[in-house]
């Protein structure tokens, strides 16, 4: 068995229909499911209960990449817990874009809004961390994946796991 590529990450938000607008108007996503309800039996054991469980559950797509799954819960209803990322589990997920400095300004229109003060270059790329309205942190970067790993490595030869340690 191999992995070919990642499929996609699951999103919890407290409003599917202004999370899937923020997504839309920032990033210019598009639906690939518009919002739809899961209960039942099967929602709880998705979920791992609790008995009744119910979520509204839609993908928003991008031109290309990896799609987000956004999940709004129905019952049980419970608030946003924003943690620090040094005791979340996801720390944040990447979005590649083409202008990450015109990114941001659409983010902040869409209801979004930027942890760092600016742009921050990443050796020739550009990075800057970003909350959604649900303070869900986005990586946006202008790079690929592998050049932002190429630049890490000419960075820290140390992290290559081709380099032979001496």
């Amino acid at each position: 068995m191999r992995a070919t590529a990642h499929h996609h990450c699951g999103l919890r938000v407290t409003d599917i229909d202004r999370a899937a607008r923020f997504y839309i108007e920032a990033f210019d996503g598009h639906f690939l499911a518009k919002p739809f309800e899961l209960s039942g039996d099967f929602a709880e054991t998705v979920m791992e209960g609790p008995a009744g469980v119910k979520f509204k559950v839609c993908m928003v797509g991008f031109a290309d990449g990896s799609p987000i799954e956004l999940f709004q819960f129905l019952d049980p209803v419970h608030p946003v817990e924003v943690v620090h990322p040094t005791r979340g589990n996801i720390i944040h997920y990447g979005i590649q874009v083409d202008d990450v400095e015109e990114a941001l300004a659409r983010v902040e229109q869409a209801g979004g809004r930027r942890i760092w003060p600016g742009v921050s270059p990443w050796g020739t790329a550009n990075v800057i961390y970003v909350k959604d309205p649900d303070e869900n942190i986005i990586e946006i970067t202008d790079a690929s994946m592998e050049t932002i790993i190429e630049l890490t490595l000419a960075d820290f030869p140390h992290a290559n796991p081709n380099r032979s340690e001496v």
